[in-house]
């Protein structure tokens, strides 16, 4: 079955995974296609570790740098994401069903040869029937994986977070097999594929740190301090090489956000509108609804329905625990928990000093939202309103998905069409706010036949203008591409008209409004 899930989850990756190259993509793509060591002084602008873009840069050399091949890295760890939820999931499963052999007097290798807990069979322990006992529980939170959409999304982007989530979902399920068996964590290679994971993910992603703390505080309330102290102390010797370098992004990003007033909004949610839009997005995907009040009852009800589901697996923990962790069901899914919990709570409240929050970034969380809906799931005790409830979860992710690929409206914005159409124009001058957006236009040009005129030539807002399209042009093509962050005074426009020009034509190229602006000779 697992096998069929990872079938559908590829194909549900693949579809669309020509669409255009955005702006980040296309950043990453031209670092990627040049010299090893431009990577390094491309990072000092990102604010990302290296490991993503050492991996792309390699990737490219055997495969190419096609839209598809750029994307194919975030495909293969999505997928793969999709088979450690189901592995954890297992573990969980297994171990309950240990749990229930001890309380039923039931010997361990024989209930697990039994058919009590069979997908609808009644269990000897709670006295119920249940859907997701056994087999079907791992099944259940992969389905789950695999078919959502803001993980598909970012498994289609050529960026770090579909491999950041892959690795931090490895860390967890390696940290949860060493909570398992804490006394032999060197055994079957728990403790190498822990380090292994953990440490890629830190060279991935900076807010992997978070869900490290998250397992850090785990082993600090089960007091566990000698695995504690050697897990903190080795991870902070590999990552010493790498602190300069993260020093000097963060003056660099400090630097930027003085130069550019409007990178605060373009980048931070709101505080009070981060949790549930968080939620909203994590099983929405990248999808709107444009109808304010229909958007409104949507996400009311996706949060009560959804954060019911939690709150029911969080009190079926605290009962099957009394709260205390005692026993090894106790460390799963107390884990997850704090995976989810402690890197989301964290950021939230760290926006209100660093402005960087965004659900997206928190991608690295999603596996562990939705093993938090199948331990709701699970709590409920008739089998026909879990199969209900699964399905309904399951047809939401779908239709999501359906949305987004089959309107562009949500896919990315369309900078091959744009520069496909000024390729067409006879001595176009197309006009930028910024050259750092420029990026897109040197990947889909890179012969450079577009007149590109980019007003702002470095990380700041414009500021004087010249003479935009000179004497002899009598028609420019302006690229109106983040005019709130590069051009919140509307300079260029202003100047356009003081040169004589007039609108004539507005083109969208899926979010990229391309005005069209004509003066009379």
């Amino acid at each position: 079955m697992i096998y069929i899930i990872i079938a559908i989850s590829l194909v549900l990756r693949l579809v669309n995974l020509n669409q255009s190259l955005w702006l980040d993509e296309a950043v990453q793509a031209i670092t990627a296609k040049g010299p090893f060591l431009g990577i390094f002084e491309e990072l000092r602008g990102d604010f990302h570790p290296p490991l993503y873009h050492i991996l792309l840069w390699g990737w490219v050399r055997i495969f190419g740098a096609s839209e598809v091949s750029l994307r194919m890295p975030s495909v293969i760890f999505g997928v793969g994401t999709v088979g450690i939820v189901y592995l954890i999931m297992r573990g969980v499963s297994d171990q309950r069903s240990v749990i229930s052999n001890q309380r039923s007097g039931v010997g361990e290798r024989g209930l697990l040869k039994s058919k009590s807990l069979a997908p609808g069979r009644w269990s000897p322990v709670t006295g119920r029937r249940s859907l997701v006992a056994g087999r079907w529980l791992p099944i259940l939170g992969a389905v789950f994986l695999a078919t959502a959409p803001l993980h598909i999304y970012y498994s289609q982007e050529a960026r770090m977070y579909s491999m950041a989530t892959f690795l931090t979902a490895g860390s967890a399920y390696f940290f949860l097999r060493i909570l398992k068996d804490d006394k032999g964590w060197l055994r079957d290679g728990k403790g190498v594929g822990y380090f292994l994971f953990t440490l890629l993910a830190l060279y991935t992603d900076y807010y992997v740190f978070l869900v490290l703390l998250a397992q850090m505080t785990y082993l600090a309330i089960k007091k566990k301090f000698k695995p504690l102290i050697l897990y903190s102390l080795f991870i902070i010797l590999c990552y010493l090489p790498w602190v300069p370098m993260l020093i000097t992004q963060v003056k660099v990003g400090m630097l930027a956000t003085q130069s550019l007033p409007g990178w605060e909004k373009l980048v931070n949610v709101s505080f009070l509108k981060a949790l549930p839009l968080t939620f909203v997005k994590f099983s929405l995907g990248r999808i709107n609804i444009f109808d304010k009040k229909l958007y409104g009852i949507v996400a009311v009800g996706l949060i009560a329905g959804y954060g019911w589901l939690m709150i029911n697996g969080i009190r079926g923990w605290f009962k099957e625990t009394k709260g205390h962790l005692k026993n090894k069901l106790g460390d799963f899914k107390g884990m997850v928990i704090m995976w989810f919990f402690i890197p989301l709570l964290i950021s939230w409240v760290a926006s209100l000093f660093i402005p960087n929050y965004q659900p997206f970034r928190l991608l690295l969380i999603l596996p562990a939202f939705y093993l938090l809906l199948v331990f709701g799931i699970w709590k409920i005790n008739d089998s026909m309103i879990q199969i209900i409830v699964s399905s309904i979860i399951v047809i939401i992710n779908v239709v999501s998905c359906s949305i987004y690929f089959f309107n562009p409206y949500f896919q990315r914005e369309d900078w091959r069409g744009v520069v496909s159409y000024l390729k067409t124009q006879s001595d176009a001058v197309a006009v930028l706010p910024s050259e750092t957006s420029a990026w897109p236009i040197k990947y889909y040009d890179p012969e450079q036949k577009i007149d590109l005129v980019s007003v702002a030539k470095d990380v700041g807002v414009v500021g004087g203008i010249g003479e935009i399209g000179g004497d002899k042009e009598s028609q420019i093509y302006y690229i109106r591409y983040l005019v709130p962050l590069f051009d919140p005074n509307e300079r260029i426009l202003a100047k356009l008209e003081e040169q004589g020009y007039t609108k004539v034509k507005e083109i969208s190229f899926n979010q990229i409004p391309l005005l069209v602006y004509r003066r009379d000779q």
